[in-house]
């Protein structure tokens, strides 16, 4: 019997549900093609004829589409708790009725359960068939748009369906959870009630909730002056969820405070900014729902790009702390140019960066093989612990950031497997991090000698003779460069690092943010006109008392500038406490780091985010507007 009444409900309120449909249908759609492209990978990796840096390539694609589908279904458990929260706001009398005529608490939350279960299985099927139809797109834009060169077969369509659906479901369960409880406690009086006054205090879970959230805050800030920078950043990716989910749990609370504060300085001037502030305040529910998304989106996001940009900032510091060669050769490939170098009797050392396959700790690994006189010379290739005296036969050397990853450290000794052999390297020092100038992991030329011969250099760093001006020796060899060489100054080549750092950044932050700033979008545009729905006749009373139409759509749009205001504020703050973490890790590993903020991109958040709010309640308000004129005067008896 409750199935058969939460179908009907459904089915007779259907657009209150809308939102969350197409949520979770876009949802179970980025699943359902996420696991076919690691899918479609992981077949591909495993084939015979795939190079290491091809698989290195698949590896960071698969990782890179997990990392997308977590964001995204953690944004889809906001869009999903609102649509329901205000599902469960709207139908107070309702619920009170059921009670009424002998509805338990249980009856009621479960279906509350049972409706969100209805919408998912829908919108489960609709966004599987999608996903199937989308699979070989996705596939062909890998290849178009340069990912990988490599042809992806899709495997088969039930490994993603049989994913996708469940998720998809358990995501539309987790966002109407709490709702449902909130659903079973509506008292049977609520039947009689014109009105209801809404609770702002948090429960007690979500007390808990908060003060976990804030404890962990208090704990990264006595601790960020001495974290590695790496770890830094892995706080700065993860912790802006934990706060989210705090600022959520005390939202009603918070959120309509901050707003109030932001009202502050216009209620005195125009009074449908002090009708907005009352409603606001009045609707607390409301107000968080609205703010949600908004807080979310800014927060995750603004924390990502910004951090983001700062790893840039300290791993071009890094290289330009270790680069003592002021001339850096390109070579394509070309063995001929580094020659031509090393010839050049203007050159007093040719520093070549090689790099070839191992197989390290059961991985295939691109290694750094070094001279150390020479590397020690143009890239200051140096050891904090160990000494790189002992880089010799059967021993390597690992970077810092290695050490904290992998967690071995001078004396240990790592499986490998070298021309065809098995072996033991003995970690013989940790060296300064700098990515720029060579990897993780560095070997002796001696230990890998058959592969060096094979192996083209990628890079030459020149340190030429004293007496030789690099400007005279730089135009020198660019007038003997064979084909495919190209000589940059020491700057030029740190500048074109940190500018392929940032666009790998900015492509990698439209794939993760993309699909969950289309969600926040959703979340906002659907809590927005919810929001206003609820408001029709508040809205029509308004302008039985005289209120002209600009002024109702006056107040819509001060409200939603205020909400939109508060959560901008909130998530702007998340973001500047993940970014001051990581700014303190760089400026302790790197004094004088550079700091680059990339304004347009976080301008462009906000002023998104602003838009689609203050859009949405303006288009709510002037439905209403029309539809008020048709509402009768209320009896004043």
């Amino acid at each position: 019997m409750i199935l058969r009444l939460s179908r009907q409900n459904v089915r007779q309120t259907w657009p209150a549900y809308l939102g969350a449909f197409v949520a979770l249908v876009f949802g179970v759609v980025l699943l359902g093609v996420t696991v076919a492209l690691i899918g479609a990978v992981a077949r591909s990796a495993e084939a015979d004829d795939v190079t290491l840096a091809e698989r290195t390539e698949l590896n960071d694609l698969s990782s890179m589409f997990g990392t997308m589908s977590g964001i995204s279904l953690f944004m889809a458990v906001f869009v999903v708790g609102s649509t329901f929260g205000f599902v469960v706001a709207t139908r107070r009398r309702e619920l009170g009725l059921a009670r009424l005529i002998g509805a338990t608490p249980r009856q009621v939350r479960r279906m509350i359960l049972l409706e969100s279960g209805v919408v998912a299985v829908a919108a489960s099927v609709v966004g599987a068939l999608a996903s199937t139809a989308l699979t070989p797109v996705a596939l062909w834009a890998i290849r178009a748009y340069g990912l990988t060169d490599l042809h992806l077969d899709a495997p088969p369509a039930w490994l993603a369906w049989s994913i996708a659906v469940p998720v998809g479901v358990a995501v539309a369960l987790m966002g109407a959870w709490r709702s449902s409880k909130r659903a079973s406690r509506v008292p049977p009086a609520a039947a009689l009630r014109e009105a209801n006054v809404e609770r702002r205090r948090p429960g007690v879970v979500q007390l808990l909730v908060a003060l976990v959230c804030a404890a962990a805050v208090v704990a990264v800030a006595v601790v960020a002056r001495d974290m590695p920078p790496l770890f830094a950043m892995v706080v700065a990716i993860f912790l802006p969820e934990l706060l989210v989910i705090g600022v959520m749990c005390v939202g009603t609370l918070l959120l309509p405070a901050s707003a109030r504060l932001l009202a502050r300085p216009f209620v005195g001037a125009h009074v449908t900014a002090r009708l907005a502030r009352d409603q606001l305040t009045a609707a607390s529910r409301t107000t968080a729902a609205l703010a949600a998304p908004v807080v979310a989106i800014s927060g995750i996001a603004c924390s990502l790009i910004v951090t983001l940009s700062f790893v840039a900032d300290w791993t071009t510091a890094q290289d330009r702390a270790q680069l003592e060669a002021p001339l850096v050769v390109a070579t394509g490939g070309n063995a001929e140019v580094a020659d031509s170098v090393a010839a050049d009797p203007a050159v007093a050392v040719a520093d070549e960066r090689r790099r070839v396959g191992l197989t390290v700790r059961g991985e295939r690994e691109d290694v750094d093989v070094v001279d150390l006189e020479d590397a020690g010379a143009a890239r200051g290739l140096r050891a904090v612990r160990g000494s790189l005296d002992d880089l010799h036969g059967a021993t390597i050397a690992v970077s810092e950031t290695w050490t904290t990853d992998a967690g071995g450290d001078v004396g240990d000794t790592l499986p490998a497997r070298v021309a065809g052999k098995e072996v033991r390297l003995r970690i013989a020092a940790v060296v300064p991090d700098a990515p720029g100038l060579y990897g993780e992991m560095l070997v002796p030329e001696d230990l890998v000698a058959p592969l060096v011969a094979e192996t083209p250099p990628e890079l030459v760093f020149v340190v030429p003779e004293d007496d030789e001006n690099p400007e005279e020796v730089r135009a020198a060899l660019v007038a003997g460069m064979p084909d495919g060489g190209r000589v940059l100054t020491a700057e030029e080549y740190l500048a074109e690092n940190d500018a392929a750092s940032r666009r790998a950044n900015s492509f990698g932050l439209w794939i993760l943010l993309g699909p969950a700033g289309l969600y926040a979008a959703i979340a906002m545009v659907n809590a927005t006109l919810v929001g206003a729905s609820q408001r029709r006749r508040q809205d029509a009373v308004i302008r039985l008392l005289g209120a002209t139409p600009r002024q109702v759509r006056h107040a819509a749009m001060w409200e939603a500038a205020f909400i939109g205001g508060a959560g901008l504020v909130i998530g702007g703050l998340i973001a500047a406490f993940c970014a001051g973490v990581v700014r303190l890790a760089v400026d302790r590993d790197v004094p004088g780091a550079a700091t680059t903020i990339p304004w347009p991109a976080v301008l462009g958040i906000g002023g998104t985010c602003l838009l689609l709010v203050v859009t949405a309640a303006l288009a709510g308000a002037r439905v209403h507007v029309v539809a008020g004129r048709n509402v009768p005067e209320p009896d004043p008896a």
